[in-house]
């Protein structure tokens, strides 16, 4: 099990088949100036990459800083499934803007967005983390 955790809020990554996960902290480290950036990158082997915000209640903000590291890391990611995750303090449900910003997501960056209250969970043994064989 792979944990972030900022101030109250987490995701949980499950990594029952112990795929190799690189763990890049964005926010200080990979990008250390005064640009917009996520928290966190989670690399899945060659195949994904899990962006996300560890956020207090302004999901508007987290999500032009998903979509900023998304840009940033564009040409480092090409060719792979990326997938957003937001964890905020408080998330206002299934609002029009809340729908609205998964919406843009995936038209503008062609990026699933999963939003979550307090604590996000993700298994890698299912899409869209999966590693697929597309070879066959």
């Amino acid at each position: 099990m792979i944990v972030a955790e900022e101030r109250g809020r987490k995701l949980r990554i499950k990594n029952a088949k112990r795929v190799e996960v690189i763990r890049i902290e964005v926010d200080g480290c990979l990008i250390d100036d005064e640009r917009l950036r996520c928290d966190y990158v989670f690399e899945i082997g060659a195949h994904c990459a899990i962006y996300l915000e560890l956020k207090g209640k302004d999901v508007k903000h987290a999500y032009q800083q998903l979509a900023a590291t998304l840009g940033y890391l564009e040409s480092r990611h090409v060719r792979i499934e990326r997938v957003c995750h937001l964890v905020a303090s408080r998330v206002p449900r299934a609002t029009p803007g809340v729908i609205g910003l998964k919406e843009k997501m995936a038209r503008m960056h062609g990026v699933l967005l999963e939003i979550h209250t307090r604590e996000g969970a993700v298994d890698l043994s299912k899409p869209p983390y999966l590693a697929i064989d597309r070879s066959a």
